[in-house]
């Protein structure tokens, strides 16, 4: 039979482990909201089409668009949730959760 109790060596073990995954979670997050906006009149912004709220666009004018498609539902976005949030389409930017731009393609169910 095994013991299963914690010892100190296991606890000063695991919270070594922990506390680095705790404190790269984190500021991962801190650095997703510290990221600047995507401007609509930057030029990749320009070239993909970017709007950073779909619903008042003219989606007649966006290339692709599909209705019910934003940036909150594309396989683009970094993260799950935020009114902004990064986008591998613009490294560096955060672009908004109801934007839309033509490098937009669903994610997996």
């Amino acid at each position: 039979m095994t013991d299963k109790t914690l010892t100190r060596r296991g606890f000063i073990g695991a919270t070594a482990v922990a506390l680095p995954v705790a404190a790269a979670l984190a500021s991962r997050t801190a650095l997703a909201e510290d990221l600047p906006h995507l401007d609509p009149n930057d030029p990749v912004a320009k070239a993909l089409s970017y709007v950073p709220d779909v619903s008042k666009a003219d989606t007649s004018k966006l290339p692709g668009f599909k209705p019910g498609s934003d940036c909150a539902n594309c396989i683009q976005i970094q993260a799950a949730s935020g009114a902004w949030r990064p986008c591998t389409a613009f490294p560096g930017k955060a672009v908004a959760a109801n934007g839309w731009c033509a490098a937009w393609a669903p994610k997996p169910a």
